[in-house]
């Protein structure tokens, strides 16, 4: 997601291959018919197709960062505040990336700066530690104002008891979200809960095509003993007495959506009850996260005094700098 010196200098070479051989493609043909002298026009259109969103996201990394945006991530976000300044600054990066490259749209409900916040935040969170990844396949998140049905219907008689989604067939690289559940997810404390988090775990999941609980690029090892733990757990589900939500055990998708959740929501209660399982998810997504968000989970950023010092630096009273401007969703 993140342009590198590396990763840029990669994108340059291509582009400048691709614009080198149409140039030479058309400069040849040009020999049989002169018309085809015409096509040495696309020798830019080349070099411009392939640099275009490495010199977009360039850019947008150059421009700082709305302050709106850091009073949400201070005030809501406890993942990012457990983070070091280093890792911070890339969070933030990537937020902007996100929320420029994907469309955000409410559908009977308004969608504000703390909504596409934590929807970017839902969405980096379970990457963060992954090198130049990219949600492809997604296109736009919907944003609905409560919990809707299977035909996405938010009123009538029928029970609406779903809370997020990853749309198929028509609605393919579409993301469905609850907005309450969604700012919710960020509220509670330690409560295993974050819808934004689980339907990006189910995008994670299926990179590779298939949304079946084993995504792609985690060692062999790991996949092989995951395969086994989750086969052997949905053939004989613990019931009522489990640590892990009922619905883990619908299938081996779900199984995985819901271990991320609990893996970035209660770290530490998972690697208590469940060392074995919490150690392969620390293999999978390359973060400890028992290790860095112990006392950030169970004490929110959202209960620091509005008389306390800001947390960004900013010397001023927190309720005179993020928490103000956090509250009052100012739109940029």
């Amino acid at each position: 997601m993140l342009v590198t010196p590396e990763s840029n200098r990669k994108n340059q070479s291509l582009a400048v291959t691709f614009a080198f051989v149409t140039l030479f493609a058309f400069a040849a043909l040009g020999f049989l018919h002169p018309l085809f002298f015409a096509g040495l026009l696309l020798g830019p259109v080349a070099y411009w197709w392939f640099r275009r969103r490495n010199v977009r996201r360039l850019h947008l990394m150059e421009q700082p960062f709305p302050t709106v945006w850091e009073g949400i991530l201070r005030s809501r976000v406890a993942y990012f505040n457990a983070l070091d300044e280093q890792q911070q600054d890339r969070f933030r990066q990537m937020v902007k990336i996100f929320i420029d490259e994907t469309r955000i749209t409410g559908i009977r409900t308004d969608v504000d700066e703390t909504t596409r916040v934590l929807v970017a935040a839902s969405a980096i969170i379970p990457v963060f530690n992954f090198d130049d990844w990219e949600y492809s396949g997604l296109g736009e998140v919907l944003i609905y104002p409560s919990s809707f049905n299977d035909d996405y219907r938010t009123d009538g008689d029928v029970p609406r008891n779903t809370l997020g989604m990853v749309g198929v067939g028509h609605l393919s690289g579409v993301m469905i979200l609850s907005k309450p559940a969604l700012l919710s997810g960020f509220d509670r404390e330690a409560d295993k809960d974050n819808v934004g988090i689980h339907e990006f775990a189910h995008l994670v999941d299926g990179a590779d095509g298939a949304i079946d609980g084993i995504p792609p690029g985690i060692p062999a090892d790991v996949a092989r003993t995951w395969i086994e733990w989750v086969g052997k757990e949905l053939a004989d589900p613990p019931g009522r007495q489990s640590h892990v939500k009922p619905y883990a055990y619908t299938n081996e998708a779900e199984y995985f959506a819901v271990l991320v959740e609990y893996f970035f929501e209660a770290p530490d209660a998972l690697k208590r009850k469940n060392p074995e399982l919490y150690h392969m998810l620390v293999k999978m997504f390359r973060q400890d996260t028992a290790k860095f968000l112990p006392g950030i989970t169970g004490r929110r950023p959202r209960r620091i005094s509005r008389n306390s010092r800001c947390p960004c630096g900013s010397g001023k009273k927190f309720k005179k700098c993020c928490l103000r401007n956090a509250s009052q969703g100012v739109p940029l």
